[in-house]
């Protein structure tokens, strides 16, 4: 069964490792930015944003390390009139997590309901069990820091109505699709079908230990040399890519320019608003000509 990249906020969608070389799908959704997590993340296309994030789909990968370079990469595109797909190679668990985890910050959503929202739009979407804690641990402990640096790296509020709108919309369409289901809601997560748990690599039948934030996670593979600078924290195995081929150092500054990145007159408030406005409606626009 294959299935397609899937919008689950405005400008933001969840997909595969098929997906990030569908030209077709690419072209079709106007994808400008890609969060690759995989074990060995690589640049496929030159006319794209990369941000290539080496993580194992394993319940011990401390992927929660990566949320909040994950949140500056993709907020700062969306709020640039870009479109983001975020992958992994199914797109069931590793690219899932990611993308709760910028929703819980960019809403008021808790970790449950923002998987709800992503489900409402990628049925299989399935964090594995390790994520699943990781996401409960950054809701305890660390959203609200999180949500506070996003707001004050990025004061804009132009997502902010828009996101509000789709979660809600996708909330009661996730509702009505386990009603059509005839699957009771519960407080437990469950698994969408069995072929997704199958993919989920589900084989590893150890019982998963909590990564505690701020402990050092077990090493699963060789680290690479090559890190990406997040504010002042070196993080290792994220490596940034421009679309013109230039790498380096993930700050505003080298993705945007100067005057962007600190939030000027030209780039923040009613500007901003009326930028994304636009973009949602050429958006409209091309899927009811597609």
């Amino acid at each position: 069964m294959n299935w397609h990249m899937a919008e689950v906020l405005p400008g933001m969608y969840v997909g595969s490792y098929h997906d990030s070389k569908d030209h077709a799908q690419l072209e079709r959704f106007q994808i400008s930015h890609i969060v690759a997590i995989q074990d060995s993340p690589r640049r496929l296309l030159p006319d794209k944003h990369y941000l290539c994030v080496m993580a194992s789909d394993t319940p011990d990968q401390n992927l929660s390390q990566y949320f909040s370079v994950c949140n500056d990469f993709i907020h700062a595109a969306r709020l640039r009139e870009g479109n983001v797909l975020i992958h992994c190679l199914a797109g069931l668990s590793r690219s899932v997590t990611v993308a709760v985890a910028y929703i819980m910050t960019a809403t008021h959503l808790n970790w449950k309901e923002a998987l709800k929202v992503v489900r409402a739009g990628r049925a299989v979407a399935n964090p594995n069990t390790g994520f699943q804690n990781q996401l409960l641990e950054f809701e305890q402990f660390k959203l609200s820091e999180e949500r506070r640096r996003l707001r004050e790296r990025f004061p804009s509020t132009a997502l902010e109505q828009l996101d509000r709108n789709k979660v809600a919309t996708a909330l009661n369409s996730y509702k009505e699709q386990q009603q059509n289901r005839a699957i009771g809601t519960s407080d437990k997560v469950e698994v969408p079908t069995n072929m997704a748990y199958t993919l989920q690599f589900a084989a590893d039948k150890r019982k998963p230990k909590p990564v505690s934030l701020g402990k050092t996670p077990k090493k699963l593979h060789k680290e690479s040399s090559e890190t990406t600078n997040c504010g002042e924290e070196i993080i290792p195995n994220v490596h940034y890519h421009k679309a013109d081929g230039s790498k380096g150092c993930f700050y505003n500054e080298f993705l945007f320019g100067k005057n962007e990145a600190a939030g000027t007159e030209e780039h923040s408030g009613s500007g901003d608003n009326n930028l994304v406005a636009d973009r949602l409606i050429k958006a409209a626009g091309s899927k009811k000509t597609s």
